[in-house]
C-alpha cells in the first residue's frame, strides 16, 4: 500500500499485528487500505493528520468496549511522539479519530475522515451485505435478537440523518447507494 512508503516502517509494523487480531473480521488492514482508497477520492495528497487519524481509527477494537476511539487516539499519541511527530499534527489527528465515534464532525478534515470509514455503506450490495456478516461475526457473543436492536438502531440512525456523508464528493458518490443499503439492513435485522 502507498501509505506505507510514506509512514515510519515501524509504526505500520506496529500496527499490522493489531490489525490481525483474531476477534476482527471487518475491522482489519483491509478496512484500512479502503479508508484511504475512498479517501483519496475525498482529497489529494492526503494530509499528514489524515492519514494518521485513518492509520490509527480502529487501533484499539475490542466489540465489548465503548472508549475504542479513545484509546486508539491515546495510542496514536504515543506512538505517533516516539516516532518524532510533531504534537500539533497528532493533536489534529486525534481529533479526527474521535470523530469516527460518528457525531457530527467538527472540522472539514474530519468529515473526510468520517466520510472515508463510511464509505462502505455506500457500496455496491454485494460488498455491504458481506460487511454486515463481518460486523455480526465481531459481535459473535451478542445473542442474535439483542444483536439484531441494536444494529437496526444504528443503520435507521444514519438514515434519519439529512446527509450520512458530508464532504461534497462523498455525498455524491455514496448518499444513494447507502441509503439503499441501510434501508436493506433494517429489513434485515427487522427480521431477527
Amino acid at each position: 500500500m502507498m501509505v506505507v512508503t510514506r509512514m515510519a516502517e515501524g509504526m505500520i509494523a506496529r500496527l499490522l499485528p493489531r490489525y490481525a487480531e483474531p476477534h476482527r473480521r471487518y475491522h482489519t488492514w483491509t478496512h484500512i487500505e479502503a479508508c484511504f482508497e475512498a479517501a483519496e477520492f475525498l482529497v489529494t495528497p492526503l494530509p499528514l493528520d489524515i492519514m494518521l487519524a485513518l492509520l490509527y481509527h480502529d487501533a484499539i477494537y475490542d466489540p465489548e468496549r465503548p472508549d475504542n476511539e479513545e484509546k486508539s487516539a491515546a495510542l496514536l499519541m504515543e506512538e505517533g511522539g516516539r516516532d518524532g511527530y510533531e504534537t500539533a499534527t497528532l493533536e489534529r489527528a486525534c481529533r479526527m479519530i474521535l470523530a469516527t465515534k460518528h457525531d457530527v464532525p467538527e472540522s472539514a478534515d474530519a468529515s473526510i475522515v468520517v466520510d472515508a470509514d463510511l464509505s462502505i455503506l455506500g457500496a455496491s450490495a454485494p460488498v455491504f451485505d458481506k460487511y454486515e456478516d463481518a460486523i455480526r461475526e465481531e459481535y459473535a457473543f451478542v445473542d442474535d435478537a439483542p444483536f439484531a436492536a441494536g444494529r437496526r438502531k444504528i443503520m435507521q440512525s444514519f438514515l434519519d440523518r439529512e446527509r450520512i456523508f458530508l464532504t461534497r464528493i462523498g455525498h455524491a458518490m455514496w448518499e444513494e447507494a447507502a441509503r439503499m443499503n441501510l434501508h436493506r439492513s433494517v429489513k434485515r435485522w427487522g427480521r431477527k
